[in-house]
């Protein structure tokens, strides 16, 4: 019984066959061929899956689905509207009412509904009171100078700009907004470092 030729051998075959105007020989010869296995990949880092935040509360979440509900097609009266609703909300260090505050951060450009979208987007922070627990958006605001990691620095810079990593871990206050619910659903706070 005659050995039955390797791959390599049925594609010289193949080549001379091709050579010769044999064609229907040449697919033949190919045809006796097992395909090739498939690739292996080799030194494929094996990650895990991110860890996922615990659920919110029901009335955090009913108050986060409002809030993103008027930051997309609400306005800067119905943000103070509803910051209104609780009694000491803070929005702005300078004693001006809600309303008036975040109308002259549009009017500079700033959008309030905009940066309220854009922090709902952040993971958020668990963090304890004298007011019981409240969530506090973004997370990396929450961190001390000491707790900045490498990490954490790289995304405070992208979210803040180019060395504020730095600036916090210096003993700089937070520059950006910060957004601030109760356990209980209660909007707490939306306030800037700067305003």
């Amino acid at each position: 019984m005659a050995a039955v030729p390797s791959c390599p051998e049925l594609m010289r075959l193949f080549v001379r066959s091709q050579l010769l105007g044999l064609a229907a020989s040449a697919i033949a010869v190919l045809g006796a061929c097992d395909a090739p296995s498939a690739p292996q990949t080799v030194g494929a880092a094996v990650v895990p899956s991110p860890q996922v935040e615990n659920p919110l509360p029901d009335a955090v979440d009913a108050t986060v689905a409002r809030l993103r509900e008027v930051a997309a097609t609400g306005s800067y009266r119905d943000l103070a509207r509803m910051a209104s609703e609780t009694p000491g909300f803070r929005s702005n260090a300078g004693g001006m009412t809600h309303q008036d505050y975040w109308y002259l951060k549009l009017r500079t450009g700033d959008w309030p509904m905009a940066q309220v979208e854009r922090l709902l987007s952040y993971r958020y922070a668990l963090t304890e009171t004298a007011q019981g627990k409240v969530y506090v958006w973004p997370w990396l605001a929450t961190l001390s100078g000491e707790e900045i990691t490498p990490a954490a620095g790289r995304d405070i810079d992208r979210m803040l700009g180019e060395g504020q990593a730095d600036a916090l871990r210096a003993g700089e206050i937070w520059p950006g907004y910060v957004l601030g619910i109760a356990e209980d659903g209660t909007w707490l706070y939306f306030v800037s470092g700067s305003g």
